[in-house]
């Protein structure tokens, strides 16, 4: 793909014109047109259909959010993104930035319960569809047991002063959350 598109450029480009002049110039609908003989997959064969390290053939559809981007395990990014966040929420603490540390406990709930949601091909693009889905698909199912639900525990964000009692109750929530999502991961 990147030897087409540079190939494009280099035979096409005016004097002096970067990539990004080219780009708009030509317009996406040139680049589209340009690659779209690269979806013909009529010519492949049947090995071609399979990543390299890996035995399972590839699945040619399309899902939410892919793209023409480099394929990342979203599951796996999410999950490191919400210890990431737990790691805030502590540092926070740490300072006593009260009001941080709950937002960041929040994030890193949310982020887990989108990560285990996305492992089972539930996608939600807003966190409280994701808070939702959660309890829909893990707590109404038994996987996951709150003393009410999953929203109610995530919530109280909503119904708490971010005292320094609050903040060290919802970190410590949050990251018992998060190991018992990794431990679902597992």
């Amino acid at each position: 793909v990147l030897h087409f598109i540079l190939n494009d450029f280099k035979a096409n480009n005016e004097e002096n014109e970067n990539f990004h002049q080219y780009y708009d110039r030509k317009g996406k609908d040139h680049f589209y047109q340009l690659l779209k003989p690269l979806g013909d997959l009529t010519n492949l064969k049947a090995e071609e259909f399979v990543d390299w390290g890996h035995e399972e053939t590839f699945v040619t559809a399309i899902g939410v959010g892919e793209c023409a981007g480099v394929v990342i395990d979203l599951v796996s990014t999410l999950l490191l993104e919400a210890e990431e966040k737990l790691g805030w929420a502590n540092q926070a603490l740490t300072n006593e930035a009260y009001s941080d540390s709950i937002y960041h406990s929040y994030s890193t709930m949310v982020n887990a319960a989108k990560s285990l949601l996305l492992d089972k091909g539930i996608n939600s693009s807003t966190q409280v569809g994701v808070i939702r889905e959660f309890d829909n698909h893990f707590v109404e199912s038994g996987e996951f047991t709150f003393a009410t639900s999953f929203a109610d525990l995530v919530l109280q964000i909503n119904k708490n002063e971010p005292s320094a009692e609050f903040a060290n109750q919802y970190y410590s929530e949050a990251n018992q959350f998060l190991n018992e999502i990794k431990g679902k991961r597992k």
